[in-house]
């Protein structure tokens, strides 16, 4: 039996918890240029207020974002700008023949409440410690949390800032 993926709910200024993985789970991720180019692309949408972000990770393999939309733009079109601008200025430390970078669709959960925003940021905060990456969460590099326990890094929002 074939299933059918549910279109993607778009809700204008929406706050998303989006989940983008590398295809076939590559770590291209896992090298400082690379990531720090992902969080210079959301911070990117974020000076031009397109989004509103709550927090990050950057793992080896795959990306979270809590955010909201601060535009009409629908998820789907900030993502897809965002992995093009990767795409074009990572050209250089991307393998040769690296073929496709994403999978070819992400992941995401509309955030309903302030305390699902918590439970989402928890869970993105507490990833490089579930794998293993480092011991406190503080201490990952590429990651919202140090923004929000030293004010080092991405600058975020709160939930449901006005």
């Amino acid at each position: 039996m074939l299933y059918r993926r549910l279109p993607r709910i778009d809700i204008p200024r929406g706050t998303y918890f989006i989940t983008c993985c590398i295809d076939k789970q590559r770590p291209l991720l896992r090298r400082k240029a690379p990531a720090q180019l992902i969080v210079q692309l959301y911070a990117e949408a974020r000076d031009r207020d397109e989004i509103a972000p709550h927090g990050y990770v950057v793992m080896p393999d795959h990306y979270h974002v809590v955010l909201t939309l601060r535009k009409e733009e629908s998820l789907s079109a900030l993502v897809r700008k965002v992995h093009s601008l990767f795409w074009r200025r990572g050209v250089q430390w991307l393998p040769e023949n690296v073929g496709r970078v994403w999978q070819r669709r992400f992941y995401d959960h509309v955030v309903k409440s302030e305390a699902d925003w918590e439970e989402c940021v928890a869970y993105v905060h507490a990833n490089p410690v579930k794998r293993g990456l480092v011991q406190d969460a503080v201490s990952y590099q590429w990651s919202s949390c140090r923004y929000w326990e030293t004010g080092e890094g991405l600058r975020c929002d709160p939930p449901w800032d006005s």
